[in-house]
């Protein structure tokens, strides 16, 4: 069945019957005048059965006379007979079109908006400069001016070479194409500029090779201090300027702490979730509470935000995660055992992966008796490369000579 036959039996269909002796001359002669007949089954012989649009079924009525059949209907289907229905019932009516029209109303604005080809530029930056350039959730499609809003964002924007905006729907698609950059090596060498340290330690090793050290090893230096002066100085030539270059290796110390104590609460899980719904307007927040007051809930909402108004609406949905509080006793030895865990754990996942080139050279672990348990002290010393490029800063220089 074509598109033209579901848009029928959406606005009004009929089952009928026909009974005589020319069924199938009925049937032809349909076909004949163009009159849209399907869903053809013979029930008994000389009855048959069919549906048809309604607007066409007036013209059976000269087909009918020729063949001298008789036309039932049997069955009425689609919205115009659910229509005629409730013609009475005013409320149902004003609901539906109240329905028809939000629909259309609510379709010509933008409730959706992707971006793509941002790989450096963080996406909530690129919503952001497209609200001040005219584009956000709630914007109505009407008098859209793409090709100022892409001029807009490409002046707010200057890592964007391209842009371009496709709508479908309520959806917006802005593909962006980012501009090229030079990385890091590269902006050093166009660069006049020096080498300073990007965190406290104890200098271990310091290399220029372009430039002129400003410290010596086993010397403290502190985050910001340059270690290798981009300045060249020689006994027949006058200081000239270059792009500092060097290695900066330091030991640099980090520290962890934390309570462990024999007795404490901790939260059991029950594995029953609740899911409720909630509304947000101007920051006030509404939720849907139905929660047992006897229990305990983690609860994680998300949210998706738009403006409606002047006034920004969020709808909620709420995940609330059931628990109850376990009193839990440990020995010393297991909680010692707990602490060893701890420390490996924050070396390897919070230290090291945080350094360049970083090496565990010491550790230091040191355990304080406290009311109920003990605290453990650690101060980890990892030897890691400190130097950072930085351009030229006159007045830092200056300091630093003085100094």
């Amino acid at each position: 069945m074509g598109l033209s036959n579901n848009i029928q039996n959406i606005t009004g269909t009929v089952t009928v019957q026909i009974e005589g002796f020319f069924t199938e001359r009925f049937i032809n002669l349909c076909r004949i005048n163009n009159i849209k007949i399907w869903d053809i089954r013979t029930i008994v012989k000389g009855v048959v059965r069919f549906k048809m649009a309604i607007g066409d079924f007036k013209k059976l009525r000269t087909i009918a006379r020729k063949t001298k059949c008789s036309v039932k209907i049997k069955k009425k289907e689609g919205l115009y007979f659910t229509l005629f229905k409730y013609r009475k019932r005013k409320m149902i009516v004003v609901l539906v079109a109240m329905a028809i029209f939000f629909t259309i109303a609510f379709s010509t604005f933008i409730w959706n908006i992707n971006i793509e080809g941002n790989s450096t530029i963080p996406k909530d930056e690129v919503i952001r400069q497209l609200r001040n350039s005219g584009l956000f959730v709630g914007k109505c499609k009407i008098g859209l001016d793409k090709k100022e809003i892409i001029n807009n964002l490409r002046v707010n924007m200057q890592e964007i070479s391209w842009v371009g905006i496709e709508i479908d729907g309520t959806l917006a698609t802005v593909k962006i194409v980012e501009k090229t950059k030079l990385d890091e090596k590269d902006i050093q060498n166009t660069k006049i500029g020096d080498i300073v340290a990007k965190k406290d330690g104890v200098i271990t090793r310091i290399v220029p090779e372009d430039g002129t050290a400003m410290l010596n090893e086993n010397s403290y230096v502190q985050k910001g201090n340059v270690v290798i002066q981009g300045t060249m100085f020689s006994k027949i030539l006058e200081p000239f300027d270059v792009s500092a270059k060097g290695i900066v290796k330091a030991d640099c110390s980090y520290n962890f702490e934390k309570d462990y104590l024999y007795n404490k609460t901790e939260k059991r899980y029950t594995n029953k979730t609740k899911y409720t719904v909630g509304i947000t307007i101007n920051n006030k927040e509404n939720m849907l509470n139905y929660l047992n007051k006897d229990k305990k809930y983690d609860i994680s909402k998300r949210a998706k935000k738009f403006k409606l108004f002047g006034q920004e609406i969020s709808f909620d949905w709420y995940k609330c995660v059931e628990y109850e509080d376990v009193k839990i006793s440990k020995t010393k030895e297991e909680l010692l055992s707990e602490s060893e865990k701890d420390i490996d754990e924050y070396l390897n996942n919070e230290i090291l992966p945080n350094t360049e080139n970083g090496v565990l050279v010491n550790k230091e672990v040191e355990q304080i008796d406290i009311d109920g348990g003990f605290k453990i002290k650690v101060i980890y010393t990892v030897n890691e490369e400190i130097g950072e490029f930085v351009e030229r800063n006159e007045s830092v220089v200056n300091e630093q000579v003085a100094n």
